[in-house]
């Protein structure tokens, strides 16, 4: 039968298990290039779970994709002749056609207006991607990434390390073998009945990581499983698109430990119920936030006033608060307060 009759699942599998014979897998490369999670390049969106996978296995430089239309919508048109790849997704929302009091709306043009509705239940459906090599006039990549371009990769790692909770001695010498040993100890929390199925969650895991994060992946110790993959998903092919939903559940929870440090600063930079802030041989205590993250607050004396973020009394509370300098000087931080009192 051919493959176009098999389940995507066994079409990815089988690809993968000729690329693990051919020792020409993601899995196997030792390339010092980073990885870029493959998104979508209208929206900026990455792709994540089964098809990041498929895409990442594709191993292109360019990790832009579109489909035809979007490609079409965009001016960047397919190259004739080029071959899409096929992806597998579950979709949440669809485009429908407005329809009020019984009429279809209609737009400046004539054509029906259509507006995206949450679907009752996500159904799984099928897509053709284009990659940028493959579609005309695409912009220059340079520019794109440095766009897209956030907290530096070594201040994202350190927090994640960090955060984790795993103790120095139990991650490795290595960003990769770090992250690595994070996504193992979650792993371990709820292990299968086979390592060679863990091994291989592991590793797509540390894949989706590693492209997050923009570094060269690195499979370290599990190279002796490349040979038991193969068997594993020639047996049960379905299961490579199993280990990718959950190695995305997973590289998400690590990527999440990031966020301590960002919650932290969003908590220090503001104002926040329950802060005990002493200003100016007075005690302030923030009693509530209010819409437009104004705070009610109240000092030593019992009085009651309202401040918000663009008061120079706020500025300078926040800085009270985090015992840092004071870096607003305008006259009025010191005005309103003495209006307060």
């Amino acid at each position: 039968m051919s493959n176009n009759f098999k389940p995507l699942s066994e079409q990815v599998a089988d690809k993968l298990i000729q690329q693990l014979k051919d020792g020409k897998s993601i899995f196997q490369k030792n390339d010092a290039r980073p990885l870029i999670m493959p998104f979508n390049a209208n929206t900026g969106k990455n792709y994540k779970g089964v098809p990041a996978l498929i895409l990442l296995l594709k191993q292109e430089p360019d990790p832009r994709w579109l489909t035809l239309e979007q490609g079409n919508f965009s001016k960047n048109n397919v190259i004739k002749d080029e071959k899409g790849t096929l992806i597998s997704f579950y979709k949440t929302r669809d485009m429908q056609r407005l329809v009020e009091n019984g009429k279809e709306v209609l737009k400046e043009n004539g054509k029906p207006k259509m507006i995206s509705v949450k679907l009752d239940e996500p159904v799984l459906t099928t897509a053709f991607l284009f990659n940028a090599k493959q579609l005309k006039d695409m912009p220059e990549l340079a520019p794109v990434l440095a766009e897209r371009a956030g907290t530096p990769t070594e201040e994202r790692i350190n927090d994640i390390l960090i955060n984790s909770g795993l103790s120095t001695d139990k991650l490795g010498d290595s960003p990769q073998a770090a992250l690595k040993a994070i996504v193992e100890h979650l792993i371990a929390e709820k292990p299968n009945e086979s390592s060679i199925k863990d091994a291989l969650k592991t590793n797509i895991a540390a894949l989706f990581i590693s492209a997050e994060l923009q570094i060269p992946f690195d499979i370290g110790d599990h190279t002796g499983y490349t040979q038991s993959w193969q068997q594993l998903l020639k047996e049960e092919p379905a299961e490579l698109f199993k280990a990718a939903n959950d190695a995305q559940k997973i590289a998400e929870k690590v990527i999440g430990f990031e966020k301590k440090r960002i919650n932290e600063q969003q908590q220090t930079a503001t104002l926040n119920k329950g802060d005990v802030i002493q200003y100016k041989g007075d005690t302030i205590k923030v009693l509530n936030i209010l819409k437009g993250k104004t705070a009610q607050v109240e000092n030593s004396d019992r009085a009651k006033f309202k401040v918000g973020p663009k008061d120079g009394l706020y500025t300078a509370l926040v800085a009270a608060k985090n015992n840092a300098p004071e870096q607003n000087t305008e006259r009025n931080a010191e005005q309103n307060y003495a209006m307060a009192r």
